[in-house]
């Protein structure tokens, strides 16, 4: 599995937490091990848990830099890949900043609108430069 695809994996994890916080994350994550047939790799799981664990620190980071937008408000394809990127921009360090962020434009293209690309654009941007 490469990185983006473990990314994906992930983003599809998180955005079913979204709906199921009252589940434990390794519920959520047995439950997609066994739909989806295969074995998630390692760096699929440590973005999908660390989000989870970190998860009132990342949406904090958001809605301070998402100006005038109450986190409520932010589409939830777009709230999961910014739970995602902020999270390895915070805690995965080594991935570099442009590759974090250009992968979560990618998956904001791939999962949402045109115009949502550029409101995590300028968010990420509000928040790697804060």
């Amino acid at each position: 599995m490469t990185r983006r695809e473990a990314r994906e994996k992930a983003l599809c994890l998180i955005f079913e937490y979204g709906y199921n916080t009252e589940k434990k994350p390794e519920e959520i994550l047995d439950r997609a091990t066994e739909e989806w047939e295969e074995t998630l790799s390692g760096f699929a799981k440590e973005l999908f848990l660390g989000v989870c664990e970190h998860l009132a620190e990342l949406d904090e980071n958001i809605s301070e830099a998402a100006e005038n937008w109450k986190i409520t408000r932010i589409s939830r394809v777009s709230l999961a890949v910014l739970r995602l990127c902020v999270y390895e921009l915070i805690y995965m360090p080594q991935t570099g900043r442009e590759i974090s962020i250009n992968e979560a434009l990618e998956l904001t293209r791939k999962y949402d609108d045109e115009k949502a690309v550029g409101f995590v654009n300028g968010v990420l941007g509000n928040i790697t430069n804060a």
